[in-house]
């Protein structure tokens, strides 16, 4: 809302430039960004009121009418300035707080961001529509606010498993109905890959949902497509030198083995996990490069023969991408 104000005769008007909202939201954002990646707190940048550029609203405002001194005279003041720059730190104080906090949690509602911050929850919406707008936070449908591909890019976050299976599910649909078998998400705990997400097939002999199992990520499709994004050291981390008590996990061993899933984009599994039950699994990549989950599909061996195996695996890499696309 515009305000006209009289100023005394004989005064010079007081210049005021008005800082766009663009210049307001790059300015703080790059400052935490920079806080982020480098770990250290840069000088803040001033405004024309000696404040620092972390609001919609330039800080520090003081000037005396009576006097009609300039604005900019009077904002240089020590405690002026001292006043912009300590709420200005207090904004991104806050603001990284709420940062740590959806690195930590993976997913933050507005009211427990107010209570964490102790602020109002309009303080507290206008920093999450802020991190939002430049792509540090997501808003779900559940109105819930999580880590924004800026954090993954950073590499301040991982993908919280509610995260993958809303942005898998879409596409597990399309599989699903291009192969008419079940599909399934999964990630890799250790040593083991463990199912979030299965939708059945459509046949009346099918493999049933796997979601809440977990199993050996050596021996199922889709734990062997995310072992293949690891080296021999990585796997050493996982089962030891020489793979502990199980021969077939030797690290060297295991990443040789490996090396065919490597160079074809795909892993097979065929009855090893399970008598009777094929499967088909592929490694699925944020912007990065990190493989954060594979998607497999699975089907009774009578039906999934290698030559349909390697049809399906067609398909499956078509999924991949799609959901690569959507991270």
């Amino acid at each position: 809302m515009e305000r006209t104000v009289s100023w005394p005769h004989g005064s010079r008007r007081p210049r005021i430039r008005r800082e766009r909202p663009d210049d307001v939201h790059d300015a703080f954002l790059g400052l935490a960004a920079r806080l982020i990646a480098h770990r250290h707190v840069p000088r803040p940048r001033r405004n024309f009121l000696g404040g620092v550029l972390l609001s919609g609203t330039p800080i520090g405002l003081v000037f005396d009418v009576r006097n009609s001194e300039r604005l900019e005279d009077t904002a240089d003041t020590p405690s002026a300035a001292a006043a912009g720059q300590g709420q200005g730190l207090e904004s991104v104080d806050n603001a990284l707080k709420l940062l740590l906090l959806l690195r930590r949690n993976g997913r933050l509602r507005l009211s427990e961001a107010a209570d964490h911050l102790g602020v109002a929850r309009s303080t507290a919406h206008r920093l999450l529509a802020t991190l939002r707008g430049r792509g540090f936070a997501v808003q779900g449908t559940d109105k819930a606010y999580r880590p924004g591909p800026a954090l993954y890019r950073l590499g301040m976050s991982h993908r919280s498993d509610y995260e993958l299976v809303e942005t898998a599910r879409p596409h597990m649909l399309w599989l699903n109905g291009k192969l008419g078998e079940t599909v399934h998400l999964v990630v890799r705990s250790g040593a083991e890959a463990r199912f979030l997400h299965s939708i059945e097939g459509t046949h009346a002999l099918r493999v049933g949902s796997r979601a809440g199992a977990a199993l050996p990520a050596h021996l199922a499709s889709g734990g062997k497509a995310l072992l293949a994004e690891l080296t021999v050291a990585e796997l050493t981390e996982i089962y030891g030198p020489g793979g502990g008590a199980q021969p077939d996990t030797d690290p060297e061993t295991l990443h040789g083995r490996l090396a065919a899933v490597r160079r074809r984009g795909y892993a097979i599994s065929i009855g090893e996990t399970e008598r009777g039950v094929s499967a088909v699994g592929a490694a699925v990549r944020e912007p990065g490069g990190r493989a954060v989950a594979a998607l497999i599909v699975s089907a009774p061996s009578l039906r999934f023969t290698r030559a349909r195996i390697d049809e399906a695996a067609g398909v499956l890499r078509d999924a991949v991408r799609r959901m690569e696309a959507a991270l």
